[in-house]
């Protein structure tokens, strides 16, 4: 089985470097944009299944990209909780805080173990039905929690990056996922917008 896990075209919170998490953004125009530069990546593929977070800008993005789907919503699949810091900026955090990293339960969100718990449940629903080739629309925590999952790295490892709309592939075979390919769409903007 392929999987093939997109972020999210850019977002307001994207411009203005919030943190966001589990809030519902739209896409911007840019964000739009995104979605469409990387359709002609993924539409020479047939998926078998399409899945996306929850929130509207991971459901906007699957749209976009794959037009007339209707991707099957999965909390399971959304951004890592980040708690009582959303919707501040990064500058805030470490002003107030001193101190920013991938561990959000000081500040009442999760931990990367959480996430990577919550990601193996919807790995697990996948490999008990397994298909072809599947779509995942959804956030740069979880795919970055996948990538850590497929290359066996401990889910604290949080020095990845994920640009909006970049595409990651991952193979399941033999009982375990590995990583096919990172970056499919070639987005390397240089920052996480």
């Amino acid at each position: 089985m392929l999987l093939f896990m997109i972020r999210h075209g850019q977002t307001e919170g994207n411009v203005q470097k919030l943190f966001y998490s589990q809030l519902d953004m739209p896409l911007t125009e840019q964000g739009r944009q995104q979605a469409l530069d990387i359709r002609p990546v993924l539409e020479k593929y047939k998926f078998d299944r399409v899945y996306a977070s929850d929130l509207s800008r991971a459901i906007e993005t699957a749209k976009l990209v794959l037009p007339g789907c209707e991707p099957i919503p999965v909390p399971a699949l959304r951004e890592c909780q980040m708690g009582w810091i959303d919707g501040h900026t990064h500058a805030e955090i470490l002003e107030k805080y001193g101190y920013l990293n991938d561990h959000y339960e000081p500040f009442g969100g999760e931990s990367p173990e959480d996430m990577c718990k919550r990601l193996r449940s919807f790995l697990g629903t996948l490999e008990a039905d397994p298909c072809d080739t599947v779509a995942a629309f959804a956030h740069s925590g979880t795919i970055k929690a996948m990538t850590r999952i497929a290359l066996g790295l401990d889910c604290q490892t949080s020095n990845l990056l994920s640009v909006n709309c970049n595409i990651a592939v991952f193979r399941y075979a033999s009982g375990r996922w590995t990583l096919a390919a990172w970056n499919l769409a070639g987005n390397i903007e240089g920052e996480n917008t």
